[in-house]
């Protein structure tokens, strides 16, 4: 599997990952791309944007870990999944999506809109 990005390598050519970098790219890609982006997929998008930052719900993460799963079998087929753990601690959303091909470990920052790599204090929650 192959991810192009819009940026350029050291030698000026598009930058392309590929394994585990290209399939964690992919994944963060599908959490973050809100409904009805895409015409041809008008269902394809977790849009964690728009459902975190205004999202009370008591069953909030129950649902959040059924649309990732749902999303990841629907667009992502040769990702096989295991398990998906969630849990929120000091505004920031920690997610494991563990799979056949390997764990993959997201932090989502719903003050400051930044998804990236988890602080140390939210995996030890999960």
């Amino acid at each position: 599997m192959q991810e192009h990005l819009l940026s350029l390598n050291n030698f000026g050519m598009p930058k392309v990952y590929s394994g585990t970098d290209a399939m964690y790219t992919k994944i963060v890609q599908l959490i973050l791309l809100e409904k009805g982006i895409y015409q041809s997929h008008p269902d394809m998008g977790v849009g964690i944007r728009s459902r975190y930052r205004h999202n009370n719900s008591e069953n909030f993460l129950q649902t959040l870990q059924m649309d990732i799963s749902n999303q990841i079998e629907r667009f992502l087929p040769s990702l096989t999944m295991i398990d998906i753990s969630l849990n929120i601690k000091n505004n920031i959303l920690g997610i494991i999506i563990n799979t056949e091909q390997g764990v993959y470990t997201l932090a989502y920052n719903g003050s400051t809109d930044v998804m990236d790599a988890p602080a140390t204090y939210v995996l030890d929650e999960l």
